[in-house]
């Protein structure tokens, strides 16, 4: 076998090797960085720690694509400035969505009203983030409008779980630090020495007194004749059954109507009366009507006089002056 021979079929080796190797990339991924993908976009608030291009997204944990950029928003959309946070991943042509459906917005809009949203997701304590597409409460995460019109695939953002963490340590904090401690410690102060007075309460109740007189009330309640209190009171509810059963008889043979007539019709009698009754004192004389009262008074006090003398001095009553007075009494005869 000659050298150029040899040479050619160790050159035909490694051409075949070379085929096979590169053929097994392909099938090992490599093709995913040289297909056509679907480029989406979201817009997150806060923070992407740990993430970088070249992170893995995830929907409902199943890998579909890999992160291509990350940048401010304002690059690309200017009203933006640096307040947000734009991340762009792709995801590769035949599928998830795009094997699903040709208007791929159109049925992103309807899975974000379902609660679709990209968030940073942290792999444990140290690990590199991913960008986690799961479905949420869409009414604790609102879908917030954009103030521009995306470019690609838009996915609406929640905030991830470690700023939800950090927040809430912060707000936290600041409760904390609002609290006044000093009141606090006076207010439990107090309520101990609360439950120290009820405590003294309860050891200075007579627990074998209050038994007895449990006991005695129990024995008290035993000798109440309750058949006859039963009995009692259902003679009540039927005597005010019956009772009840001829009211109803009476207002039954009443004629209401009839007894509304009669009553409109007393009415205007006595609003004539009382009309007549006003014009009759206003006919009076009451200058007139004063004198005669007046004349009469002072008839009535000449009568009592008259009545008073009458009473202590008859004589002078009838004879009009009294009797001379006896100058001596005139002694008896003697016999």
């Amino acid at each position: 076998m000659s050298s150029r021979t040899h040479y050619f079929r160790i050159g035909l080796f490694v051409l075949i090797g070379a085929i096979l190797f590169i053929g097994a990339l392909f099938a090992m991924g490599l093709k995913s960085y040289f297909g056509q993908n679907d480029i989406f976009e979201t817009c997150v608030p806060g923070k992407v720690e740990n993430l970088s291009v070249g992170a893995l997204v995830k929907l409902r944990g199943v890998t579909i694509g890999k992160v291509t950029s990350i940048e401010f928003a304002g690059t690309e959309y200017p009203k933006l400035g640096e307040e947000m946070v734009l991340i762009h991943f792709g995801v590769p042509k035949g599928t998830v969505w795009s094997a699903e459906t040709n208007n791929i917005q159109a049925f992103l809009d309807g899975e974000a009203a379902r609660g679709l949203r990209a968030r940073v997701q942290g792999q444990g304590f140290l690990g590199a983030s991913i960008l986690a597409l799961e479905y949420i409460d869409p009414q604790l995460y609102p879908e917030e409008p954009m103030p521009f019109a995306p470019r690609h695939y838009y996915i609406p953002s929640a905030p991830s779980q470690i700023n939800r963490v950090l927040t809430s340590l912060e707000k936290s904090l600041r409760h904390v630090e609002d609290l006044d401690l000093a009141q606090l410690l006076d207010r439990a102060q107090n309520l101990i020495d609360t439950a120290n007075k009820l405590l003294v309460s309860v050891n200075g109740i007579n627990f074998q007194q209050l038994g007895t007189n449990a006991t005695s009330l129990l024995a008290n309640a035993n000798q109440i004749d309750f058949k006859n209190i039963g009995t009692n009171a259902g003679a009540l509810i039927v005597e005010f059954r019956d009772t009840n059963r001829r009211l109803q008889t009476t207002l039954n043979g009443v004629d209401l109507p009839a007894l509304g007539r009669d009553t409109v019709a007393l009415e205007a009698k006595v609003s004539a009366a009382a009309t007549q009754l006003r014009q009759l004192l206003a006919n009076v004389d009451t200058g007139e009507l004063n004198g005669s009262l007046g004349n009469i008074r002072n008839a009535t006090d000449e009568l009592i006089v008259l009545l008073h003398n009458l009473e202590q001095r008859p004589s002078s009553v009838l004879f009009s002056k009294p009797p001379e007075p006896v100058s001596e009494l005139e002694k008896p005869p003697k016999q």
